[in-house]
């Protein structure tokens, strides 16, 4: 009880979220052999809720989105699937989805995303050096971004009256830079917004094995999206705490309730800034500076 009434108060001060249901969840990919989970566990991250609210549980998940998978990750290289590369096609359905070697020793640096429109939105970007990540066409990728998601539905899209009754699968939604820059800004026409973090290679080497054990234990799991307590921040906050010291970190809780600095993007990037754990330079990229900007020079 006190949980949801911390979240309704949240709520009234902001918004920030995403997503289950019975039918999607046989969707989601198996598990591949091999991997680990993270060291540190998240928090509860509740079941789907029976709710109807005139939700169609027949209609097509959405085009944009699928559950990354991945297939192996053995001696510094992961093969990724369902990685949505390429431009937003005129039909808005037939997206590129491809396989992706990524070799960790290549990793060149993680930086942390936002949006802020709508209920705001908190993803990782990983860029590389030349031959770092490669698809199957065999072209170098210079940054691949991981968001956890709910997989909403055609043709609502996400909507917050069914993403707080859990209707909506948690997945990890992996796209190569340009595809993720080009739906936001060109189709959505809205900003991303981006602080590099003060981590050196080793933490984000780490910071990388653990988003990939992550997006593997989500699969398995058949997780909710939970807008606090399994979200798309609370997510990449978790992952992020496991590389930082302690006095960098945000609490996922507080006094045993969710703690909305852990869980709300825009509270999440001004409390890691105060911790210094992301630089105060911020970089964005939107309707007015898409063909010029450079993920890596930043």
């Amino acid at each position: 009880m006190n949980k949801t009434f911390l979240a309704l108060l949240s709520l009234a001060a902001l918004a920030s979220f995403s997503h289950a249901q019975q039918p999607a969840f046989s969707q989601l990919p198996p598990p591949p052999a091999g991997l680990t989970v993270p060291q540190a566990p998240l928090p509860e991250r509740g079941g789907a809720v029976d709710y109807t609210l005139g939700w169609d549980a027949d209609a097509p998940l959405s085009y944009a989105q699928r559950p990354a998978e991945v297939l192996s990750d053995k001696d510094g290289v992961a093969v990724l699937r369902a990685v949505r590369s390429g431009r937003t096609p005129a039909d808005h359905k037939s997206y590129a989805w491809e396989t992706v070697t990524v070799k960790a020793a290549l990793l060149d640096k993680a930086i942390y995303a936002y949006k802020t429109f709508g209920t705001g939105h908190t993803f990782l970007v990983f860029t590389f050096k030349p031959g770092g990540a490669v698809d199957s066409r065999g072209t170098s990728l210079s940054a691949l971004t991981f968001g956890a998601e709910g997989w909403s539905r055609e043709p609502q899209g996400y909507n917050i009256t069914h993403a707080l009754a859990g209707k909506y699968p948690l997945i990890w939604l992996a796209t190569t830079f340009e595809s993720y820059a080009d739906y936001t800004v060109n189709l959505k026409e809205k900003e991303i917004f981006f602080r590099n973090i003060n981590i050196g290679p080793a933490q984000t080497a780490r910071l990388f094995a653990l988003l990939l054990a992550r997006i593997d234990e989500t699969n398995r799991n058949k997780e909710t999206y939970n807008l606090f307590s399994n979200s798309c921040t609370n997510n990449p906050v978790n992952l992020l705490n496991q590389v930082l010291p302690e006095g960098q970190r945000i609490s996922l809780e507080v006094a045993g309730l969710m703690n909305p600095n852990a869980s709300v993007p825009k509270y999440a990037v001004k409390k890691y800034t105060e911790n210094g754990a992301l630089r105060r330079a911020e970089y964005s990229v939107g309707p007015g500076n898409f063909a010029a900007f450079d993920i890596s020079k930043i």
